[in-house]
């Protein structure tokens, strides 16, 4: 900390927010797996005050090694070890938030007490309390699981209190969930141009957006781009390709003329030049969906038949997978097959019939159904009118 004047700086302190609603509790630890310095129930992450770093600065000729008696201090044994640090860097980042939430609801309770199977219904209790997020309740779960079995290797407990609990989440099947033209032009209206740049990208090419963001210029041949996908399947990368249609080679050639830093050698680039981060995408991305429709957003909707009930999923950049298996399967020439098209999107073929039937085969069937009748009409009319 500085002494002269300068601003005070402390490295390490670590702040977590407990709660989802307009006023979560933030907790203040010395650092990561420390004593808490504080805790503060407010709109905002709080900033660190004068007393704060008194505190801090007192705790922090302490020796940091952490005891395992309590499951905070197992926690931080378990960032240092190679359980944890062997993780991806992805999913370092998902579950770190994670391990976070299962320090500020157990951090003081001794890890003892999880050799108990009473504490189960505990673990059931908070998974059903953020059930409002029903795939982030999952997750954290399934941390707190990766978590015990670790410990309970470590001798630190004699079960795994967290497993073998079911989710609750429902994974809908999302093939059917596509960007339609009007969704796009609804987006495009109020965006600004490096996010219509990444969402064009996505269409017509179906990649997802870690490939989107990390897609090199190097990458990209006469007539396909191959990369290997940042996504493993079954634990091995796969390759990501996609054709080089006349539509994707304009945008390429419009790209290139966009605005970069000096060694961004990415295709996409933020309004800075930049490279774009992953969540950078996706937060500009969301306020973008949110403002268009006169800030309504865009949605999938369905309506069941039978009841009338709505059923509403906002469209992400992820969907624009699904159009751009519409833009394969009409492709002039070759009709291509539902294997091949799966197989150039790692889907499974069952996905790209349905979409093939919804908005391909179906949407074709209506055109010409309205053709013939359109004709129908145009006859008639000409019959009648020269009978007169």
């Amino acid at each position: 900390m500085g002494t002269t004047g300068e601003p005070l700086t402390v490295e390490g302190v670590h702040i977590v927010r407990s709660g989802r609603g307009p006023i979560p509790t933030w907790y203040i630890y010395a650092w990561r797996g420390g004593p808490q310095v504080d805790k503060v129930k407010q709109p905002k992450k709080p900033k660190l005050t004068k007393e704060h770093l008194s505190k801090i600065a007192e705790l922090t000729t302490i020796d940091r090694t952490q005891p395992t008696d309590t499951i905070a201090g197992a926690i931080w044994n378990y960032r240092q070890h190679d359980a944890w640090k062997t993780l991806g860097d992805g999913t370092r980042k998902t579950w770190g938030g994670h391990l976070d939430l299962i320090e500020a609801k157990w951090g003081k309770v001794p890890t003892r007490l999880f050799s108990d199977p009473r504490m189960t219904p505990k673990v059931v209790k908070w998974r059903d309390s953020r059930s409002a997020t029903p795939r982030s309740a999952d997750i954290g779960v399934m941390v707190l699981s990766h978590f015990l079995g670790w410990a309970r290797l470590q001798g630190l407990v004699t079960i795994n209190a967290a497993e073998k609990i079911p989710t609750i989440y429902r994974r809908r099947d999302r093939a059917e969930v596509i960007w339609l033209p009007q969704d796009i032009a609804a987006i495009e209206a109020v965006a600004g141009q490096p996010v219509i740049d990444a969402l064009r990208l996505a269409m017509l090419t179906g990649f997802r957006r870690a490939d989107l963001v990390a897609l090199r210029w190097d990458e990209i041949g006469d007539f396909a781009i191959t990369r290997r996908a940042s996504k493993r399947s079954r634990g091995k990368r796969y390759m990501a390709r996609a054709p080089v249609t006349p539509q994707l080679r304009k945008l390429l050639d419009d790209l290139r003329t966009r605005y970069r830093r000096v060694g961004v050698e990415t295709v996409l680039v933020n309004s800075h030049g930049k490279k774009w981060s992953g969540d950078g995408l996706n937060s500009s991305f969301d306020d973008a969906r949110e403002k268009a429709n006169g800030k309504t957003g865009i949605w999938h909707v369905e309506r069941d038949p039978d009841t009338g009930e709505e059923d509403r999923v906002a469209k992400r950049i992820h969907d624009f997978r699904g159009t751009f298996a519409t833009i394969l399967l009409t492709l002039p020439g070759k009709r291509l097959t539902d294997e091949e098209v799966a197989d150039l999107m790692a889907w499974d073929a069952k996905n790209v019939a349905e979409i093939r039937k919804r908005y391909v085969d179906d949407a074709a069937v209506v055109v010409a159904l309205g053709r013939r009748i359109a004709r129908a009409t145009a006859v008639k009319h000409r019959v009648k009118h020269t009978t007169k």
